[in-house]
């Protein structure tokens, strides 16, 4: 069957509030096997590259084919809404997170026709359900919606957010918030040294709350 326009707005409803979110579809056993647009038979591939493609910003969700006559699918798809929500209460440290971003840096760093270079100043994440991460940077207009997503990929590569929405904070930081914050002293112990770009790591306490 196809997804109809409700499907598609409750999906961007999904997407726009970062809800982790897995996708079933019930009665399988009457789909599995038609025939389908190409000719061929349907299998689970075709149905979940139909389902990504119409679904945008659900991309990252888990697909599961169920049948609720034919009892399967069903506590898989319980199973995965638990593991869903552990993902999204997961909490990564600060050290963690630098580390995962200077690779990102190095391996692929945002471009500007312009010669302006981006910087790091400031990543941590700041709260879970939706996983949240604040980065604070010199020039937040090199950071475009593409290289945002390339950064979500990669952070979904490395980090524990697999298959749950990320929310990416992207903001600058006015010259005398960070005056001040170079020059108090660090707070945790065997904090990492600064490098690459990264010129502080504080606590979020000593940063002013993010405009969402």
């Amino acid at each position: 069957a196809k997804l109809t326009g409700i499907d598609k707005r409750l999906g961007r409803s999904i997407a726009d509030r970062f809800k982790p979110c897995v996708i079933v579809i019930n009665k399988w056993d009457l789909a599995d096997g038609r025939i389908g647009r190409k000719g061929r038979p349907v299998g689970p591939d075709d149905y979940r590259a139909y389902v990504e493609e119409e679904l945008v910003g659900l991309a990252t969700a888990p697909i599961v084919f169920s049948s609720a006559t034919e009892t399967y699918g069903l506590k898989e798809a319980v199973t995965i809404a638990f593991e869903l929500f552990d993902q999204a209460s997961q909490r990564v440290s600060t050290g963690r997170l630098n580390q995962v971003v200077r690779d990102i840096l190095a391996r692929r760093g945002p471009s500007s026709s312009l010669g302006k270079r981006a910087k790091v100043l400031y990543v941590s994440q700041v709260a879970t359900n939706p996983p949240t991460i604040v980065m604070v940077v010199n020039h937040p207009d090199l950071f475009t919606e593409e290289y945002r997503r390339y950064m979500l990929n990669r952070f979904r590569e490395q980090l524990p957010f697999a298959e749950v929405p990320i929310r990416l904070i992207i903001r600058e930081r006015r010259r005398e918030e960070l005056s001040d914050l170079l020059s108090r002293p660090k707070k945790r112990a065997g904090a990492a040294a600064p490098e690459q770009g990264l010129e502080a790591d504080f606590s979020f306490e000593a940063i002013d709350e993010p405009n969402a």
